[in-house]
């Protein structure tokens, strides 16, 4: 029998692993291989042959019965070469992205920090990528648990317990045609501590004018005009943000804050006024302010989180007056503040598993002011949003029964507005793990959805001079387009089916192969179109043509569809890993004590691996001992890495183990064990240590090669033995000018593994179905085969790749982006021109080094410092435009839809 004694962030004590006995330097390569940080050899051992294992887990993981859809750990992150958490997150997107919606996409992913819910992307954004230990993605019928709707992926990112880095960074950027350039600067501060986290992060951003005539580029129609227009606007910004976060060990009690303050401003330009005198531009000013907070207290057997985030937005736009007479101004300001209490718990034991169960209820309040000088009068819109739900998760059938585990899962709410009524929402699933690598899953999803504030209300702004391509006469004019808000808009309905299949390659480790279809059907659906002969002919009050039938406006602000009908097929594949095979661990003593990837011997540690606390471990005997038989045991009161070995297939308490487990804490045997393991911690802590009644097999695992007691294997033994401290946070790297201890902590805990590590995802959407229906008898929009109403042209094919690799200090990060053909029907006018659109791929490249690790330079400049070069769009690849006889129009002319092509960089950062 082994007892395992964990120090897992925040709760050491000692465990019984296992019924059977089982070698220590089984044990050892079990959890190296996890990436758990052990060691045998100095561990005590009692006089019958009990071994006390001292290991770390990481704490925030979640323990649900569906798998996750990728994991990435700290090595995987370090290959990404990235600056921050956000940049992770743009890394894992073809795995974080929902792809099964239809038309209407999922969006940004769910994100919990140590499982736990957050006010806002903002909390941690800005985090240096070493502060990660672990990134979970998880499919979205996961998100019900934590109270949001299963349209959106849910993301988990396990921070480390004990970390502090200042970061500094630089970024210079340009097109490799030159004519405009972007610069960012960029300071970081986080520090991780037993009781919290701070962070300071300020960011500012520049960038340069690009017009016409630096590409080369002119209209028929006003040939002299081309310096005066611009295709990329001229902008800067800054941002300050500062999050706070404190946990209370005594009570369980969670607190997080975050504020946020922002300024960005830009200039474009429009051509000359009709006098062909001025110049017309337009410039912005918008200043906002966020601030968030999350509250985290357990309630019994339950847990309850609240979160609130609130948020002004002021934006000042001026437009120069075609004629030349003045400007004209659009001002809005925008309110809002969320507020979400969930409380979860399992109040139900079922025969395969516990029932959970989430309730959720929230109110939301937004406020949007905007008065434009071009109106009459100004406009005040205000909405409240009270909304409450409950989600419920059964298992119905456990793993391992003869046909898989089977699982329910549930969701309803109701959403009251204060403008639009009452809309309702619910969702039915049921997840299907046939065997343990395989699991299948299909969801029912109803709701109800208002539009949005700002497709409401906001201010209509005139742009005049934008390049349009006329469908109807085949030439490209220069026209007004009309953007904002219609308060005429109303409630859209959704229907939608999804189904997925997630399968773990049993052939190749660390691989999975994620299937999804979605059927989405959609009722007065809120639209944003695009000017297209489609458009036109469905919406003809929106264009405006002289008399002779010349182009002059468009009005694209938003509208209501009658029906939208979609569906899709997406396939994604993720697998991480090491390139090559896996070297042999050193012998036993090689590596250093005899434990592998252990300092030589001599050498001393960087801190502890592991403590004790008697206190701890008496408290979790009492769990199990004073707990009444045929009853559960409150599992939340002890070790994380124990708890786990105590549940089922599902996630859920497994009643033969907890039976096993009471009876190796609370019989005989277990009470003459711990006084034996009493007294020799007793022997071994007093000053000096008497180590004549220590057991006879530690005292020999205590000598040296000389026979004698060796001092620095004793001085390792107290330390494990005689501290409540330490643990996971001690034997982690507190600066972020290493990753973690070095490759041979990522690797696996062996020093002669410098295999090079390589990540993969690679997703592929095929759209089936797109369709609008104007009316309940027609017509219909087949907008797959170029009757576009809204947006631009459909492609039926699209695919996202994110590829790394990561070697001694030199990484590479591959990006692709793949987008089929498509096609834009002109309509059947005399004189109308189908658009053909071409399919194109993109590949970005990211080359990033190290200095320190690959100098191994353990202090000085070196130390933390990162040099990167990225080439996007690396061959200078357009996406080719042509009408029915194969010429490119001129608004679709290649450096018109992207001025910008192959784009370089080079970006420097220095963590201290």
């Amino acid at each position: 029998m082994i007892a395992l004694t964990v120090a897992a962030s925040a709760q050491p004590g000692a465990l019984l692993a296992q019924d059977a006995p089982v070698p220590a330097q089984d044990v050892e390569e079990q959890q190296a291989d996890s990436g758990q940080d052990v060691s045998v050899v100095d561990a005590p051992v009692l006089d019958d042959g009990d071994i006390v294992v001292f290991g770390t887990r990481l704490k925030g993981q979640l323990t649900i019965d569906q798998p996750p859809l990728a994991e990435y750990d700290e090595a995987d992150i370090a290959a990404f070469g990235a600056s921050s958490i956000a940049d992770v997150i743009a890394s894992i997107e073809p795995t974080t992205g929902s792809n099964a919606r239809g038309s209407r996409g999922g969006g940004r992913p769910v994100f919990l920090i140590n499982g736990i819910r957050v006010s806002s992307f903002r909390e941690f954004r800005s985090y240096p990528p070493e502060a990660v230990a672990k990134v979970e993605v998880f499919d979205e019928e996961v998100a019900q648990r934590f109270g949001y709707s299963p349209d959106q992926r849910v993301v988990n990112i396990v921070l480390k317990p004990n970390f502090q880095a200042l970061t500094a960074e630089v970024e210079y950027e340009q097109p490799s045609r030159g004519g405009y350039s972007r610069t960012e600067q960029e300071a970081t501060w986080l520090r991780i501590g037993e009781k919290g986290r701070l962070n300071f992060d300020i960011e500012l951003e520049d960038r340069s004018l690009l017009t016409e005539a630096e590409r080369g580029l002119t209209i028929a129609t006003a040939p002299g005009e081309a310096e005066f227009r611009s295709l990329i606007s001229d902008t800067a910004g800054v941002q300050v943000e500062a999050n706070y976060a404190r946990a209370y060990a005594d009570t369980g009690t969670s607190l997080s804050l975050n504020g946020t303050f922002a300024h960005n401003q830009s200039r474009s330009l429009n051509g000359l006024s009709l006098d062909g005198i001025s110049v017309l531009e337009t410039e912005s000013d918008t200043d906002s302010y966020s601030a968030g907070a999350t509250i985290g207290q357990p309630i019994g057997d339950w847990t309850a989180t609240f979160t609130s985030d609130a948020n002004l937005t002021k934006s000042d736009t001026t437009i120069d007056r075609a004629d030349a007479s003045g400007i004209d101004t659009a001002l809005s300001k925008t309110y809002s503040v969320a507020n979400d209490l969930t409380l979860t718990g399992y109040p139900i034991q079922l025969p395969a598993g516990d029932l959970s169960m989430t309730f959720d209820l929230g109110f939301d309040w937004n406020r949007l002011e905007s008065e434009d000088s071009r109106s009459a009068s100004a406009l005040e819109l205000d909405r409240s949003r009270l909304n409450y739900g409950v989600s419920i998760n059964a298992p119905v059938l456990a793993r391992g029964g003869p046909i898989g585990g089977v699982n329910v899962n549930f969701s309803g709410g109701v959403d009251d507005l204060s403008d639009f009524g009452t809309l309702a929402n619910w969702n039915l699933g049921v997840n299907w793990s046939p065997t343990e690598k395989l699991n299948l899953s299909a969801t029912r999803i109803w709701r109800e959805v208002a539009p949005g504030l700002a497709s409401l209300g906001s201010p209509q702004i005139e742009s005049p001079n934008r390049t349009v391509f006329d469908f109807t006469t085949g030439e490209t004019v220069l026209a007004t387009v009309i953007s904002g808000g219609n308060p005429n808009l109303r409630g859209e309905t959704q229907t939608d089916w999804k189904f997925s299949a997630n399968w773990q390659l049993p052939f190749w480790e660390n691989a999975r192969l994620q299937a999804d279809y979605g059927i989405n059907r959609s009722r007065d659906v809120t639209s944003n179109p695009s000017f297209s002969a489609a458009f036109e002919e469905a919406f003809p009050d929106r264009v405006t043509r002289d008399p002779t039938g010349q182009l002059l406006a468009i009005d694209t602000r938003p509208l209501t569809l009658f029906q939208t009908r979609s569906r899709i097929l997406s396939f994604g594949f993720n697998t991480r890993g090491q390139i090559g095979k896996a070297p042999e661990r050193p012998e036993r003593g090689e590596g250093g004590q005899g434990r592998p990837g252990g300092p030589p011997s001599g050498e001393r540690r960087s801190g502890p691996p592991g403590g004790f606390d008697p206190a701890r471990m008496e408290a979790m005997r009492k769990v199990f001992c004073e707990t009444p038989e045929g009853e559960t045991p409150d599992l939340s009161k002890i070790p994380e890495m124990f708890r786990a070995r105590l549940l089922d297939g599902d996630g859920n308490p497994d009643p033969e183990k907890i039976a096993a487990a009471r009876e190796r804490f609370c019989g005989e045997e277990a009470d003459e064990r711990a006084k034996r393991f009493a007294a020799m911690r007793e022997a071994l802590c007093t000053d000096p240590p008497k180590l004549d009644a220590l057991p006879e097999r530690m005292r020999e695992r205590l000598l040296g090669e000389d026979g004698e007691i060796d001092p620095e294997k004793l001085k390792a033994a107290r330390e494990r033995m005689c501290s409540a401290e330490g643990g996971e946070g001690e034997s982690q790297n507190r600066t972020g000018g290493r990753r973690g201890g070095g490759m041979a902590r990522m690797f696996g805990g062996n020093p002669n593994d410098t295999r090079p590590r390589y990540f993969l995802s690679l997703n592929h959407t095929v759209t089936l179905e797109n369709e609008v229906l104007l009316s309940e008898g027609g017509p219909l929009f087949d907008q797959l085969d170029g009757f576009v109403i809204g947006g631009g042209a459909i492609s039926e094919q699209s695919s996202r790749l994110e590829a790394g690799v990561f070697w001694q200090g030199y990484g590479m990060r591959l990006s692709g982006r793949y987008v089929g053909d498509a096609v834009l029907r002109g309509g059947d006018v005399a004189g109308a021109s189908d658009l053909f659109y071409g399919d194109l791929a993109t590949f970005d490249i990211r080359l990033f080094a190290d200095l320190g690790e690959v100098t191994k330079a353990e202090d000085g400049w070196l130390k933390g410092l990162r040099v990167s070069l990225l080439a996007n769009n690396v061959f200078d690849a357009r996406r080719r435009v042509t009408d029915g006889n194969g010429d490119v129009p001129d608004a679709f002319q290649p450096l018109r839809i992207d001025p910008t092509g192959r784009y370089l960089g080079i970006d420097i950062r220095k963590a201290f």
